[in-house]
């Protein structure tokens, strides 16, 4: 047999299986990042390290890379209309980003993990079905079961939480709603992954800049000179280079390769990874409360992924 005829009988490569599996390995590496990005704002809040000095590390590599980019794709993205471009700077820039900091002064790194991507795929069903796109029964069923877990945590927090905690948590649903919003409007954007990225990081470093004379913190970065040499570079590693330039990226890879919901929902599985985490470098462990209402939002996501996979 010759070469030529072997080689003809091997399977060719589905392509539409090709770009779901790139998109399940991206929001695989977009879930890994989240889940240290939660661990690193929680352990600059408990060294009283000002979310804005970790903006700065947060923005600053990302927003100069891509600056290019985004002065070359400028007509392109603007294009796209302003108040998609503000959804998206707002949903997942820096406004999201100091919302969230502010949520983890209150609340552990479980309850934030759990209820940002936990409760999006929620969030995403519902500005979807605003936008004509109604979600099946069979999917509304698995959300309920997320629903259930977050009702849990917040009952909990009310009523026998530490003080505080019921505001992180309340934080934590609007930081939700943002990304929600922000993974729809790049859905229908049009826009590439890494302009979608330019837009996020530079925008966010253009206002952060724009911030800069009136915040002390940023004015001043005591906190973060002050910092051990060790924990300067993991909040580097994790913000700058993780958050900013790889899980920008890889997280528009997977929404544009499997869609906004599924998107969405794969990020919620961020909580188990993220509550590991927590547990081996910042000693913290949730309440059995938290534990029961992770399992219940893991559980609806599975239900949920099945579901969507039909």
């Amino acid at each position: 047999m010759s070469a030529h005829s072997s080689a003809s009988r091997r399977p060719s490569l589905d392509p539409a299986q090709a770009s779901k599996s790139l998109g399940v390995v991206a929001l695989a590496i977009t879930v890994c990042i989240w889940a240290g990005f939660f661990v690193s704002l929680r352990a600059g809040a408990q060294t009283h390290l000002p979310v804005a000095e970790l903006a700065l590390l947060r923005f600053g590599p990302s927003g100069l890379l891509f600056a290019p980019l985004l002065w070359q794709r400028r007509r392109r993205i603007w294009a796209v209309g302003a108040p998609s471009l503000m959804a998206m700077i707002v949903g997942a820039g820096l406004p999201y980003f100091l919302i969230v900091g502010e949520g983890l002064r209150f609340a552990p790194v479980s309850d934030g993990s759990t209820l940002v991507p936990g409760t999006i795929p929620l969030a995403v069903a519902l500005l979807l079905h605003l936008r004509g796109q109604p979600t099946a029964l069979s999917q509304w069923r698995a959300l309920g079961v997320i629903g259930v877990g977050v009702l849990m945590m917040l009952a909990f927090s009310f009523w026998h939480g530490a003080p505080g905690l019921w505001r992180g948590e309340l934080i934590f649903l609007l930081c939700s709603l943002l990304w929600a919003n922000y993974t729809v409007a790049l859905r229908h954007s049009g826009l590439t992954p890494l302009e979608a990225a330019a837009l996020m990081s530079t925008g966010s470093l253009v206002g952060l800049l724009a911030w800069w004379p009136f915040s002390p913190e940023l004015q001043g970065l005591q906190a973060l000179r002050a910092l051990p040499a060790h924990a300067l570079w993991m909040h580097g590693l994790i913000q700058g280079v993780g958050v900013g330039l790889i899980s920008t990226f890889s997280y528009g890879v997977a929404i544009t390769r499997l869609g906004a919901q599924r998107a969405a929902v794969g990020g919620a599985l961020t909580p188990v990874v993220a509550t590991a985490l927590a547990w081996l470098f910042l000693g913290e462990w949730p309440q059995p409360v938290a534990l029961a209402g992770m399992s219940l939002i893991v559980f609806g996501v599975v239900r949920l992924n099945r579901r969507s996979g039909r």
